[in-house]
């Protein structure tokens, strides 16, 4: 079983999604570390999980958090890539392989200067809000890998990753109780782009 597109899982805060993600072979799974979110995991509870997964890279997700916390939580976690806001401060102080994420195309107008400038880490960008009228932006983004959120429907989702050649993001959600999960939001989509084997 594979995934027709790369496939990026952001905010995972429990074992099920995890597990459910790891399952389904998607490429990263990235736990949500910024001090600015209500949802934001532990460090406890990141390593339990992930002593549980197997194969996906993990991505700290850091958001728009300060200079400080980031770097005191990075001495504290492993992971494979560290994921921040396009606007972060000290972004050329981080020295992991980096994800820039865009909440919304529109909102950088005609700066994407703080990719160009930090090239040789970044190794992907996420972006929610995909507009294709900033088609001026396509030529700088693709020297990267580019997960993008779901549009209003799979159909319009896929033709655009397919005709941009970028990778699907999606996000975890919370666990109804211990141990009891509602996969509905992310198996509706990962098993409509399952490759049969």
């Amino acid at each position: 079983m594979y995934l027709k597109y790369f496939v990026y899982v952001s905010s995972v805060n429990n074992l099920s999604d995890a597990r459910y993600c790891s399952g389904m072979f998607v490429d990263y799974i990235g736990f949500n570390f910024d001090e600015n979110s209500k949802n934001h995991i532990t460090i406890e509870k990141f390593n339990e999980i992930k002593n549980w997964i197997n194969g996906p890279k993990i991505v700290g997700e850091f958001g728009n958090s300060s200079w400080s916390h980031t770097r005191d939580y990075l001495t504290k976690i492993d992971v494979d890539y560290i994921s921040i806001n396009y606007h972060f401060n000290n972004i050329k102080s981080l020295k992991k392989k980096l994800i820039i994420n865009i909440p919304d195309l529109n909102e950088v107008n005609d700066n994407l200067e703080i990719i160009t400038q930090n090239s040789s880490n970044v190794k992907a960008v996420t972006i929610d809000e995909f507009d294709e009228s900033k088609i001026k932006h396509i030529k700088i983004l693709r020297n990267y890998n580019v997960f993008m959120g779901k549009k209003e429907t799979l159909v319009q989702t896929e033709s655009v990753l397919t005709k941009y050649n970028f990778g699907l993001k999606l996000s975890g959600s919370e666990e109804l109780r211990p141990g009891y999960k509602d996969y509905s939001n992310l198996s509706d989509t990962l098993e409509k782009i399952t490759i049969p084997t």
